[in-house]
């Protein structure tokens, strides 16, 4: 009988350590992708990759009325643990962040050797002069070395 129970302990243990690893590697994306009000579009060039590269220009559409604050961030979502920055641009204005504006931007940066493509977000929030958010928008694009060879 002590020997099922062990059986018993064993496979629980096992099913309790999947499902701990699972929810290590699965990553939520925060706010739905198919939600929000501000529209985000970029596409990653060869310079922007890894950390001496800059960042991507960005077109927004449906900026909320007195904006005037961007919080910018980027996620990886293979590897969710690696911080990708972004940068808070002040006093904007425009539908356009221009490549480099970002300055605490650092590419998505996978081996050169690695022929995968990676899932990256960039999440894009629009604040007022109160510091209210005003809402948000982001957009889920697919990168690797093998898109620019």
């Amino acid at each position: 009988m002590k020997a099922q129970s062990f059986v018993i302990s064993e496979k629980a243990w096992w099913i309790a350590l999947m499902l701990f690893v699972a929810g290590c590697t699965t990553t939520r994306l925060g706010d739905n992708l198919d939600q929000g009000t501000i529209g985000v579009e970029f596409n990653f060039k060869r310079h922007n990759m890894c950390n001496n590269g800059s960042s991507p220009a960005i077109s927004l559409s449906n900026l909320p009325e007195g904006t005037v604050k961007l919080k910018v961030t980027m996620r990886d979502l293979d590897h969710p643990i690696a911080d990708h920055g972004g940068g808070v641009l002040e006093n904007f204005s425009g539908q356009l962040i221009p490549e480099g504006a970002l300055k605490q931007y650092s590419g998505p940066c996978p081996m050169m050797s690695d022929l995968r493509r990676y899932k990256y977000v960039i999440k894009v929030v629009a604040y007022d002069a109160n510091g209210q958010k005003l809402g948000f928008g982001q957009k889920l694009k697919l990168c690797g070395w093998i898109d620019f060879e």
